[in-house]
């Protein structure tokens, strides 16, 4: 379905009920990676939550089926301004809002701008800023070799069709842990991809620093990262912890998980989730 928030349509799919036995569930609103694709893997790994929560995945302004809008809507501010209207449209009362890779960003945005809404966050697979070159380079050393750090370091200046043939060889399987299934090549498939916006995005990188908005944050907060993360290295995630105020936050990194932690280990990522958002 289709639902207004703000100025724009944003697509939504829900999984799982608001209530069931006469007692209210959680809500979890999951923002989706990216940016450029929608929220179609989200649909996919998030399905098991049914049995503890109701989860709701928007494709963001700029993706998916939702409204386009502007390039120069295309920032961590709309997208957090247009989840706090999606908030306020569905009725939701402090929902939890959990975020992987991309989308993480966004969350850690919509703690800074609007702090009191929130019973809390899950961020997964992301960081309170982009890894440095080195940073990434290394990680990629010590899970795939000198090769795949080679590989890693051209892709980073190198946008060439010959660059990403290769990333895709070398890099892209350090990614993932579990062999897709058919049901996870589908959600592939089928994905809607908005290239512009992710080009759009790409430049503001580097400047990225979201530890003013994690100081903002008044709910509480939990960081999953796996343990083979080639994108995001244990102190980077740790980061977000230490940039919330008393250090209020909780890091687990995943065993077996790479970058896919929901989708590389199900059944302990989704415990986590549903003990963070059952309050225990």
């Amino acid at each position: 379905m289709r639902v207004r928030a703000g100025n724009v349509r944003l697509h939504v799919t829900t999984i799982g009920d608001d209530w069931r036995d006469g007692v209210r569930r959680p809500e979890i609103i999951a923002v989706h990676g990216g940016p450029g694709i929608d929220g179609g893997m989200l649909r996919l790994t998030m399905l098991p939550a049914a049995e503890y929560a109701q989860v709701i995945i928007p494709d963001l302004r700029g993706h998916g089926r939702s409204d386009r809008g502007e390039p120069s809507d295309w920032t961590l501010d709309t997208w957090a301004d247009d989840l706090a209207a999606l908030v306020d449209t569905l009725g939701l009362e402090r929902p939890y809002l959990l975020g992987t890779s991309f989308g993480g960003f966004v969350v850690q945005r919509f703690m800074g701008r609007h702090p009191d809404l929130l019973a809390g966050a899950i961020l997964v697979g992301t960081g309170a800023r982009q890894a440095s070159h080195d940073e990434i380079v290394e990680r990629h050393r010590v899970l795939g070799g000198a090769r795949a750090a080679e590989v890693m370091r051209r892709s980073l200046t190198d946008n060439s069709p010959d660059a990403e043939r290769e990333w895709a060889e070398v890099c892209g399987p350090l990614a993932i842990r579990r062999e897709p299934d058919g049901a996870y090549q589908r959600a592939v498939r089928n994905r809607i991809g908005t290239p512009e916006v992710n080009a759009a995005f790409i430049p503001q990188l580097p400047e990225l620093d979201l530890r003013p908005d994690l100081a903002a944050a008044t709910c509480r907060v939990m960081v999953l990262v796996g343990e083979f993360d080639p994108l995001i290295p244990y102190a980077v995630a740790d980061e977000i912890v230490a940039s919330l105020p008393g250090r209020s936050g909780e890091l687990h990194v995943v065993p077996g998980a790479s970058h896919q932690v929901i989708w590389d280990a199900p059944d302990t990522a989704h415990a986590l989730i549903r003990k963070f958002t059952e309050g225990s």
